[in-house]
């Protein structure tokens, strides 16, 4: 069974008292930790964590602070696990063996608990960590243990994927699924970081996730066309991933965010002003704007633009005469207007 998923904060704390509390919390999350806070000596932070067996996934918000790991610590704790850290919010600085790092959202990088280890938090940090017991993990990735603390250790469109999977598996009920669910977790990093060097293989990987990315965030603005101030940074931080890869991701499949929420709207306004009843008592106004247009006007004209006829103009049209209607811009000529 999975373990119950636990929470812990520190809101409504303050002084001592917060860092006292959030050390625990953190000894308890992943091991004994020494917390340095960086704002007035109080530490404002959130921990959701389930374990899974060997394997524990946390989701990580806290404000600025250093967490230190000693050796001492780790020999009493009697452990050693392999940390990845994704960081889904700001970036993290890292240390240990020497090695210094910064790890920006949408990387990852790993840390080895039985060692000395520093990772500095910024304020509004937040990130997705997997601790995997040691074990597990070193016949299966060759030289893993070099990789703590160095930069680039994986496939970089596979991370993102990872530290979805950590957020969902946050987000699921206790069931008695937990070890095909550790497995496959592990499968996947180990996979992670096998692909880490491998061009050939990564440029097929990048091309499968970036379609089953595009397809659930295409999902997503389907479902929020009607949120009229629907940007970029919201998507990206609803799929833990960074802005400049999800531009990426529309941009490899031959559009922006932009165009692709346009078309999304326009389709759906004229499915509901073609498929309406009634001409007569039809509001164009309304259907515009649950459609996420804040204007008439502009979206008169977007309307128009696109199908070569105005909205109004649409209402005299059969439920299924869309066959006539014409592209009006060439940078809607590759859209294929029968899938709509």
């Amino acid at each position: 069974m999975i373990s119950q998923k636990n929470h812990y904060s520190t809101a409504t704390l303050s002084g001592s008292a917060s860092i006292a509390a959030w050390r625990q919390a953190m000894a308890e999350v992943y091991y004994r930790l020494d917390i340095q806070a960086r704002n007035d000596d109080r530490v404002v932070g959130e921990l959701i964590d389930v374990q899974f067996g060997s394997m524990g996934v946390s989701n990580f918000k806290a404000d600025a602070q250093r967490v230190i790991r000693r050796k001492e610590s780790a020999k009493i704790d009697q452990s050693e696990d392999f940390v990845f850290l994704f960081p889904t919010r700001k970036g993290l600085e890292f240390e240990q063996r020497g090695r210094t790092g910064l790890a920006m959202p949408g990387a990852v990088f790993l840390l080895n608990s039985a060692e000395n280890y520093i990772v500095d938090v910024p304020d509004g940090s937040e990130n997705i960590t997997i601790k995997i017991d040691r074990r597990l993990l070193i016949d299966r990735v060759k030289g893993i243990d070099g990789l703590c603390a160095a930069m680039n250790i994986a496939n970089s469109q596979l991370v993102p994927v990872v530290a979805t999977l950590g957020t969902q598996l946050l987000n699921l009920p206790p069931g008695d699924h937990a070890d095909r669910l550790q497995q496959s977790v592990i499968d996947l990093i180990c996979l992670m970081l096998d692909l880490r060097e491998s061009p050939q293989d990564g440029a097929f990987i990048r091309q499968t996730l970036a379609s089953s990315l595009y397809s659930r965030i295409d999902n997503y603005l389907q479902r929020n066309l009607h949120v009229h101030d629907l940007s970029p940074d919201q998507a990206a931080r609803e799929h833990k991933i960074s802005v400049r890869y999800l531009h990426k991701i529309f941009h490899y499949h031959g559009t922006s965010f932009g165009q692709r929420l346009l078309e999304l709207r326009l389709q759906r306004a004229r499915q509901m002003i073609t498929g309406h009843r009634s001409a007569a008592s039809i509001n164009l106004g309304q259907v515009g704007y649950e459609c996420g247009f804040t204007g008439q006007s502009y979206f008169s004209t977007c309307y128009r633009k696109r199908f070569g006829v105005t909205p109004r103009q649409s209402t005299r049209l059969p439920i299924n005469g869309d066959s006539n209607l014409r592209l009006g811009a060439a940078e809607f000529d590759d859209i294929d207007d029968a899938s709509a």
